[in-house]
């Protein structure tokens, strides 16, 4: 028998690589009376959330929040800082690379890619040596998860003591695995960091989150680009002036994240990344283990988005749809490149014990269903080895 998924008391298993499941508290945060977004309630809730968001990111400056997705802070960290004619090398292994590579020329800038296929991540040599060959270059972007293939970057911090070194800005797009992988903005030299609400922070979609140096922040202010929505130094003169933000903020999402910041606090950012490493090992482990092709080099796995190529004869669709109908588990298809021949499991936001061995055990079966013979009991003997560490 399926699931009715249309069915309002149903909630399904959202395994993606964003957005994420959310903790009932967040969710009963957004059905706060709405308040005026100038008055002193509101700046008082906007004052919480920078103090909140400083010891997250482990910065001194003001966080930025934007009633945007992540992609706007991206798009921001190269409007506000690039020119006409600057270099900046940027990551490419995936979709979200690409992009980023895309936005930098749209600004007439030139970007330098480091290019490695699907699945892989240029190495922390090609990064050395293309800084060497480009001691002009004024930023470097890493894309530290690639989104669209389960790539990570597993040499930021390398990365920051180099750029800082050459006298060039490092900006991580963060998007897919701030708040799930170590990144602290100023122990490892990065100078914008952005991500989005609705991923590892466990909050609902709507809200851009940016975190910067003071070396990037006085170069922009200095130096300010003519922009609108995104003109970053308009947020900051007015958050130091009232605590608010120049447009109309998306209310319902701040209380959520206002309340998610509240979490992770609680659980403590080591703790945090301790329990994403975990989860994601468990599922490398339990897909193996079930007989399935894990995708991507072993040294540039993610911890957050989990790939797995189809076995023959297993159509994506139809895989991806019987899972989300008879066992309410839903989990993101390939994209790019990529699409129709790996699917992607969302490893991160509240991931614990129950998410990984319900989702396990659901694809497991579901493979058997559609006719590929996955081994179940160790895929979930694998599983439980590691997380039995949590």
């Amino acid at each position: 028998m399926s699931i009715n998924a249309n069915d309002s008391t149903y909630q399904q298993l959202i395994m993606l690589p964003g957005p994420t499941n959310v903790p009932i508290e967040v969710t009963q945060a957004m059905v706060a009376p709405s308040i005026g977004h100038r008055t002193a309630t509101f700046s008082s809730m906007m004052k919480e959330m920078i103090r909140k968001g400083k010891i997250l990111f482990e910065c001194q400056e003001d966080i930025i929040h934007l009633s945007a997705s992540g992609t706007a802070a991206v798009e921001a960290s190269i409007t506000n800082i690039l020119r006409k004619d600057d270099k900046a090398l940027v990551t490419v292994c995936g979709e979200f690379g690409g992009r980023v590579s895309e936005q930098i020329a749209s600004v007439g800038a030139n970007p330098i890619e480091l290019v490695a296929d699907y699945g892989d991540f240029p190495s922390l040599s090609d990064f050395e040596r293309a800084l060497e060959n480009n001691p002009d270059a004024k930023a470097a972007y890493i894309v530290t998860n690639e989104t669209s293939s389960g790539a990570m970057c597993h040499w930021l911090k390398e990365a920051g003591d180099l750029t800082s070194k050459h006298g060039a800005f490092l900006v991580a797009d963060a998007v897919s695995n701030w708040g799930a992988d170590k990144m602290p903005l100023e122990d490892y030299n990065i100078d914008f960091i952005a991500t989005g609400s609705q991923k590892a922070c466990a909050a609902p979609p709507g809200l851009a989150m940016i975190a910067l140096s003071k070396r990037y922040k006085e170069q922009m202010m200095n130096d300010p680009q003519k922009l609108h929505f995104l003109n970053l130094p308009r947020f900051i003169k007015m958050s130091d002036k009232v605590k608010q933000t120049p447009f109309t903020p998306c209310l319902p999402v701040y209380f959520a994240l206002n309340k998610a910041y509240d979490i992770m606090i609680e659980e403590g950012m080591e703790n945090r990344y301790i329990r994403h490493q975990i989860c994601g090992k468990a599922f490398y482990d339990a897909f193996e283990a079930m007989g399935l092709q894990l995708f991507g080099a072993p040294e540039t796995r993610s911890n957050t988005v989990i790939s797995i190529a189809y076995p023959d004869g297993i159509d994506d669709k139809e895989f991806r749809g019987s899972l989300a109908k008879n066992y309410g588990v839903v989990v993101a298809g390939g994209f790019g490149e990529m699409m129709g021949k790996i699917f992607r499991v969302g490893s991160l936001g509240m991931i614990n014990s129950y998410y990984v061995l319900t989702t396990i055990s659901s694809i497991a079966n579901n493979m058997n269903r559609l006719g590929f013979k996955a081994n179940t009991d160790a895929a979930i003997d694998a599983a439980l080895k590691n997380l039995s560490k949590l």
